[in-house]
């Protein structure tokens, strides 16, 4: 794999039409990005992503996340086949639980959110490689490989997910984080017995702007909905940012964001320190960042370009 691959993930629930998902998704193939994700946010994302793949020829597409809780795993596997191959081997299928208040709206309990990522993993991992009791017909292997990508914050989940996947994707980790992340992919790593090298991908926030002042308030604007999770308050409160942590478990939301916690986990400001941002985060071990821009096919197409090779 090259060693200067870049992703960028969208949010089409959030109010994007099939065509803005086409447009976005060719426009970052044009640009020279290597893959583009959606997130399951009031959305499909398998179907989010089958639909990029069928208006591009290279890039690949993947879920960030899929929720594990919303599909059987059956279905979940002969949807991710068919979209491997309809892609000709492009498709990456990044599984998470999502979040406690996200599932409790739909009526589904997470009572042990590692315990079923891990079953689930291995069930789907199961059913592409054709294995299971017959159903209509006997089950029959994937006619293209689809590499497992599982959705890591803490250090539990990430040693976990280097242990059954084939890729990690955490997100909001600073360049500490990222540095410590790595004894807990070392010791996942040494149980995945039959897995091939761990590809490390990190969702990276980012607001490009010259006035730094105007981009931290557009980042406060994006990011305050995920204050409200457990799972990113701890994941903050652990990286640092005590009291940033006390404030959203308090209900602050954007208030909570401060500066320092922006500056740490996001690429934000003028697009030349965005750059050298990122080539920090890639100089850490970062095999694959992936930009996450504001909501919207504009504040997407601003990235594409900022980032476009070439």
């Amino acid at each position: 794999m090259s060693s200067d691959r870049l992703g960028i993930s969208i949010i089409p629930g959030a109010g994007w039409s099939a065509e803005d998902i086409c447009s976005v998704a060719r426009e970052a193939e044009n640009a020279g990005f290597d893959a583009i994700f959606t997130t399951e946010v009031n959305s499909n994302a398998l179907a989010s992503a089958q639909l990029m793949g069928s208006v591009t020829e290279r890039i690949q597409v993947g879920t960030w996340i899929a929720n594990v809780y919303l599909r059987h795993s059956y279905i979940c596997a002969q949807a991710a086949a068919l979209i491997g191959e309809a892609t000709g081997g492009r498709f990456i299928l990044g599984l998470g639980v999502s979040h406690r208040p996200v599932n409790r709206a739909l009526g589904i309990e997470m009572a042990h959110p590692l315990q079923d990522l891990r079953r689930y993993v291995a069930d789907v991992r199961g059913w592409l490689n054709g294995e299971g009791p017959t159903t209509h017909l006997p089950q029959r292997p994937a006619a293209r490989s689809v590499p497992i990508y599982v959705a890591a914050l803490g250090s539990a989940a990430v040693e976990q997910a280097a242990e059954i996947a084939d890729g990690i994707m955490p997100t909001f980790w600073s360049l500490q984080r990222v540095a410590r992340s790595k004894e807990w992919i070392s010791h996942g790593r040494a149980r995945a017995h039959d897995l091939g090298p761990l590809d490390v991908t990190l969702g990276l926030p980012t607001f490009i702007g010259d006035d730094l002042n105007d981009m931290r308030q557009a980042a406060r604007q994006n990011l305050a909905l995920y204050t409200g999770f457990p799972f990113f308050q701890r994941l903050w409160r652990n990286s640092g940012f005590e009291a940033e942590a006390a404030q959203m478990a308090a209900g602050r939301g954007a208030e909570s964001l401060s500066d320092a916690l922006l500056d740490a986990c996001c690429l934000i400001g003028p697009v030349e320190h965005c750059q050298q941002r990122l080539a920090e985060y890639r100089a850490t071990g970062i095999d694959l960042p992936i930009l996450a821009p504001p909501i919207g096919p504009d504040a997407a197409r601003i990235v594409i370009r900022a980032f476009a090779s070439g």
